[in-house]
Formats: C-alpha cells, structure tokens, sequence
C-alpha cells in the first residue's frame, strides 16, 4: 500500500516563502552535481576495495588495522568476524617474519588507498559521520541525497509545511530554526549509534522538525492523501493533522525499534532515529515559540507592519491615480512623495512618484526618492531592477547620478552582459566622481576593469590611484607597470 501526502486545506501564504524554494532549489542542483560525482567515485572505492580483499585472500594470516576492520565489518561482532576470516588462515601457511612484515607493509598501503578512496566518496565527503563528527558535515550533509526518489520524497514533504511555518514565523527565524532541527536530530541520531562509520545523509531530519512545527502551529488542518493498494485500489482521503502527523512519527520509533532490534544493527539504511528526534526537536521548539509568546511580541507585529505597508501602498498609488485623471497631478505627486518618504522601500510608490514628477517637468524631489530607492535596490542585491531604473533615470535625467560604488557595481553588471558601449559612457561619467573618499578597494577594482574597457579611462582612473593616500605602495608600483603599458610616455 502506497500512501502520499498531496496538499492539505491551508492553501495560501501571505508572501513568497523564498527560503523554502531556496532549500528546494539548493537541494535539487546540489543532488544534479553529486549525482555526477558518485559514479565515477563507486568506481574507485569498488577497485580499492577489490585490491585489498583480494590480497588478503591471498595473504589471511595479516591483520586489518582497527579503522578497515570497522568499516569492511561494520555491524558484525567480533566473534563472528574471526570465525569467517579464520576458514581463509587455514587455506594458507604463515611465512616467515621477515617475509611477514614486507606482506603487512604492502596490506597497510591498500587499505590506506582503500580509506582515501573512500573518504573521498561524495557521501562521506558531505555527509555527517557519527563516529567522525565534524561541523561541516553537520551543515552539509542535509543538503545531500542517496537518489531521486530520496530526494523527491523530501522535497515533497518540505512544500508541503515548510512554506507555511516561513510564513508564520519569517525568513530569519525559519531559516535558523531548519538548520537548528537539521543539526539537533543529527547529533540525537548519533548518541543511538555511536560508533557508526557510515554517512548519514538526507534532509528528512530537519524537514522532520518542520513537520513538528506544522503539528504544533496547524494541528487542526486536514491533509489530503492519495493511496493506491495494489492493485486495484487507489483514491483520496483527507484526515486531520493531529492524527495523521502522530502516526507517522510512531510508525518511524517502531521501524527504528525494529531495526535496533535486528542482529548486527549498527546504524545503516533508513534514518529512523533522524525522524524521530527531528520531529520531537521541532514540536519542542515550537511549543517554546508559542509559550513564551515569541510570535505575539517579536515576529506578528513586524510582518504585519510589512504587509500593511505593502497594502497601504497599493492603496495610496490607486488613489493618486485616481485624483491625478481628475487632472489634480501635484496633488497627487504630493501624496505618493509623503507615502514615499515615510516608506521608502515601496516600488509601486517611488515608481508612480518618478512618472508623475517626470510629467510635472520638475521632477527634483521625485528623482532624489528615484536615485535612494535604486542605491537600496543594489544593497539589497536586486541588480537587474536597479539597472533597469538607473538606466530609466539616465535616459530622463542625464545630468544626475547614483553613488560612486554603487555605480561601479552597475557598469560590472553593464560588462557581465556584455553592454560594453553603455559600460564605457558610465565609467568615462564615474571618472568625474570619483574622490579620495572612495573606498581604495572601489578604485582599484574601477582600474582593473577600465583596462578592459578602455585605455583611456585606464589611465585616468590609475592616475587617481596612483594619487590617494590608502593604496599601499606595491599596489601602486603594480598600477604604475599597467599605465606605462598604456602610456609610455607617463612619468
């Protein structure tokens, strides 16, 4: 019997969960290049592997070193392990010492290649290894998956209550709190089995937590599932969170009962344990959130502030619209440039204010909003829509401009897509801008990229360089080569 998740009543978020699509994302493309890894890595560990076993057949009587024991018999006792490996002794006689030493010599060295091959594979690589821990593999490995179908069936989960915790909470608390139940049922994971060797790989643990916190904060929705019963059987049913949710999370502590219960158990295959605690870490820090109010007084008023600025803005751009058609256009410049000014980050607002003030032929105060909001728009990282409006301001108003910096990382942009043409008019302009209170980073990385442009900036901008104070000496002797290069008549 087949039984998925498909959807469930909440349906809607009040923004775009873009945390959630970036783990989504990040997992996908990251599975697309571990994917291209594991074959030809399976290669080598398998050949590492085949070198080492068969020189033991051939040589029983050497000793594996305590790590090559640990993972080729992972999970087997002791007794069991020498009872096999001793049908092998009797097949071949011991030689002599000297003979024995140079045959355990050249056994260390495979099963050094053997570990090294190993250590290398992609999963142990990225994965977290309870026996070995380390930080990164705590971070990494939950962003690593063994296949499609792994992979497929977490991301499913995740979409299904990861956007709806990041609504309820916001982007910085839901990111922290992912990593957090992500990192937590990792190192709960590792106290069931502590000498495991093996990866533990996947992102059910934290996407378990999330499915905790779903619990908690929507205890009453109702999911949707398919089932299909081979193999004639197959529909939809809808059963509330409260129960749904608590089944799966006994169903995964019996199947890790069952599996701990099995002869050599030591920690492979399905991540039970992982679920399990994910899901215990998640409801524990959402029963928190909700006890101590955290929501109420911290995260509730900002969102609500932010949405409500969004909305608000949106009302006052239809408004001023509306008395702008009545042919009262400054009063409704002078509504968009208060709206703008008490929220600045509104793009609707600043974009309706630039095209009423650029119609008012005076359009100081509203290119002065324009020029800020394209500045935040480059702080924020949003390069293609502060492009596209500094372009927009140029065309209008060419006698203006943004910040030095912030102008240079436009003309990279310009470069990257190879407008050299605009690129060239924008850094010739930047040249007159340019002052000792530019940072000397900016500027020597403004001299690098004029040498690409054109030589003539080039050596304006070097001999600004050359000029200020903050540069260090070697930098300048460096830029100095450069303009000779270009003029070699400077002196």
């Amino acid at each position: 019997m087949f039984l998925i998740p498909i959807g469930h009543e909440q349906e809607t978020v009040r923004r775009l969960p873009w945390i959630t699509f970036g783990i989504l994302a990040l997992c996908f493309i990251v599975h697309i290049f571990i994917s291209m890894e594991v074959s030809d890595a399976t290669r080598k560990v398998e050949q590492a592997a085949q070198e080492l076993i068969t020189y033991y057949i051939n040589h029983p009587y050497l000793e594996f070193d305590a790590e090559t024991k640990d993972i080729l018999f992972s999970g087997i006792e002791d007794e069991q392990m020498e009872e096999m490996l001793s049908y092998y002794r009797l097949s071949v006689p011991r030689p002599s010492p000297a003979v024995l030493e140079g045959k355990q010599e050249e056994f260390k060295l495979l099963s050094q290649n053997f570990i090294s091959a190993l250590n290398k594979f992609p999963y142990r690589k990225w994965g977290f290894i309870p026996a070995d821990q380390k930080l990164t593999g705590l971070l990494t490995y939950m962003f690593i998956h063994g296949g499609w179908l792994h992979l497929l069936g977490n991301l499913l989960f995740l979409y299904l209550t990861g956007p709806f915790i990041e609504d309820l909470w916001g982007k910085p608390l839901f990111v922290s709190f992912y990593l957090v139940a992500g990192m937590l049922s990792a190192l709960l994971y590792a106290q069931h089995y502590p000498n495991f060797n093996g990866a533990l790989i996947g992102a059910s643990g934290a996407i378990a937590g999330v499915m905790g916190a779903f619990l908690i904060k929507y205890w009453k929705i109702k999911i949707r599932f398919f089932y299909f019963i081979f193999p004639f059987f197959r529909g939809t049913f809808s059963a509330p969170a409260w129960l749904m949710l608590p089944l799966w999370v006994l169903l995964e502590l019996f199947n890790a009962k069952i599996v701990d219960s099995l002869p050599g158990s030591g920690g492979g295959g399905v991540a039970h344990w992982a679920h399990v605690w994910g899901f215990v870490v998640g409801m524990a820090i959402a029963l928190g959130i909700t006890k101590l109010k955290v929501e109420e007084k911290f995260i509730k008023p900002k969102i609500d502030a932010k949405l409500q600025e969004q909305e608000g803005g949106f009302d006052v751009v239809a408004q001023a619209i509306r008395v702008k058609n009545l042919g009262m256009i400054k009063d409704a410049h002078a509504m968009l440039l208060d709206e703008a000014l008490k929220h600045p980050g509104q793009k609707d607002v600043v974009e309706t204010l630039w095209e009423f003030g650029h119609e008012l032929k005076d359009p100081w105060e509203s290119t002065q909003v324009f020029i800020k909001f394209i500045e935040k728009e480059i702080r924020q990282d949003q390069l293609d829509s502060a492009l596209i409006h500094f372009l927009d301001l140029k065309q209008r108003v060419p006698d203006v401009s943004i910040s030095p910096v912030y102008k240079f990382t436009l003309i990279k942009l310009l470069i990257e897509r190879n407008d050299l043409v605009k690129a060239k008019t924008y850094a010739a302009e930047l040249i007159g801008q340019i002052d000792s209170n530019v940072p000397p980073l900016v500027l020597q990385n403004f001299a690098a990229v004029a040498l690409k442009l054109s030589p003539a900036i080039a050596e304006k901008v070097i001999e600004i360089c050359l000029q200020h104070p903050e540069i260090p000496g070697e930098n300048k002797d460096i830029l100095k080569k450069q303009l000779l290069e270009l003029n070699p008549n400077f002196s």
